[in-house]
């Protein structure tokens, strides 16, 4: 999964996991009646009891538990632009370059002579080939 997915899913699943009256992560959560999580010790007092939320409990401990794993910085992929989260598709010739496709739209690459990467497999068979030796058939000199 790419960053910037990573990220949304981080926040939203944040969101959820947080508390609408005082802000935190649920602590004890109690799901109300109108379908609201809060923490029981920010359940109001004249509404009628309802039961903790084991579920979300779990879950707020889990998304405690990846919170330091995930906001670490992420390695970004070999082959891939660290700028737009995109495979590198184009080689710029003037700054022999490996560039996305969002790179070209750039100012930096606007007038300069763009060339399409082939592709890596396509690449190491042309290779291959190139480096194989041929031989005459024997008894032929």
């Amino acid at each position: 999964m790419r960053a910037h997915s990573i990220l949304g899913l981080w926040d939203g699943l944040q969101n959820l996991l947080t508390c609408p009256v005082c802000g935190n992560y649920h602590k004890d959560p109690i799901t109300m009646f109108s379908g609201n999580t809060v923490c029981q010790s920010c359940y109001p007092q004249e509404c009628p009891p309802a039961g903790l939320n084991w579920r979300i409990r779990r879950i707020v401990t889990l998304f405690k538990e990846m919170k330091p794993l995930l906001e670490q910085p992420q390695p970004v992929p070999e082959g891939w632009c660290p700028k737009h989260d995109e495979p590198f598709t184009l080689l710029c010739q003037e700054d022999n370059q490996r560039i996305c496709y969002v790179c070209q739209y750039s100012s930096l690459h606007s007038k300069h002579t763009l060339t399409k990467l082939e592709d890596p497999k396509a690449r190491e068979a042309s290779c291959e080939e190139e480096n194989e030796i041929s031989l005459p058939p024997p008894g032929h000199h």
